[in-house]
């Protein structure tokens, strides 16, 4: 009997190569949108602003006081005057003239010193000497010179204003009150404070001639003439028209000679 043949296996089926699956397209990247384009923006007119108003001036308040003079007696003389901020040296000296009723007939002078007896001067301006005589001295320098420059507002020195005279000279302390303020409309500056002034004005000439200056009789002329007086007095006082002078009576006829009273 014969084997059979031993039935051949099935061959494996061939396997198809697995497919590599292709890779997955990537997105495309979304597009951007454009920025929307935004008008340019409009620059914010500037408005005008108005000038400002200028700051209304100021004025300081200065201190004079009499310290010494050929006729001070001692008495307190005492004045406030205001002074404009731009004023200088000589404003000053107008302005202490015009407060003590001084006549302006004499040169002066500044100093700075902790009295004004001191020989210890600071001479304004420096080239001055402490003992300046009347040809020395140059007024109009003082136009250039600042007064709240020279003005001391602290320490022991002092401005000291000099006014010279025939008969020495006048001093006068001026200090700083410390009040500063504006300036009053249609106020002319330096302006003296009338209601603060202490004391009276000193006596430039002495008292003699003040008291004679300001007799209202000082400059009448001597009466030389007119009626004799309700009593008879002779206005000569000679006697004459007295009844001695030749009269009636026979007397004196006033000449030595006599007289009978008939011949005149």
């Amino acid at each position: 009997m014969k084997k059979s043949a031993p039935a051949k296996k099935p061959a494996p089926a061939k396997k198809a190569p697995a497919k590599t699956p292709a890779p997955a397209k990537k997105p495309a990247p979304a597009k951007k949108a454009a920025p929307a384009k935004k008008a340019p923006a409009k620059k914010p007119v500037a408005k005008k602003t108005p000038p400002a108003a200028p700051a209304a001036p100021q004025v300081h308040r200065i201190r004079v006081a009499c310290a010494d003079g050929p006729w001070w007696d001692g008495e307190e003389c005492v004045r406030f005057i205001e002074m404009a901020e731009a004023s200088n040296l000589y404003d000053l000296h107008v302005a202490i003239q015009a407060a003590v009723d001084f006549d302006e007939e004499g040169p002066f002078f500044f100093f700075l010193a902790e009295d004004c007896d001191t020989e210890e001067r600071e001479m304004l301006p420096a080239t001055l000497p402490p003992e300046p005589e009347k040809a020395e001295i140059d007024d109009d320098a003082y136009e250039e010179m600042k007064l709240l420059d020279n003005l001391p507002r602290t320490g022991l020195r002092r401005l000291f204003y000099a006014f010279k005279s025939e008969d020495g000279d006048w001093f006068f302390e001026v200090q700083h009150t410390g009040v500063v303020a504006p300036a009053k409309p249609g106020e002319f500056y330096p302006l003296p404070v009338e209601s603060l002034a202490v004391g009276p004005n000193p006596t430039q000439y002495g008292h003699d001639f003040d008291d004679f200056a300001e007799d209202p009789d000082a400059f009448r002329p001597p009466d030389r003439g007119g009626a004799p007086d309700d009593d008879g007095e002779d206005p000569y006082g000679d006697g004459y028209g007295d009844g001695e002078d030749g009269g009636e009576d026979g007397g004196d006829d006033g000449y030595g000679d006599g007289g009978d009273g008939d011949d005149w």
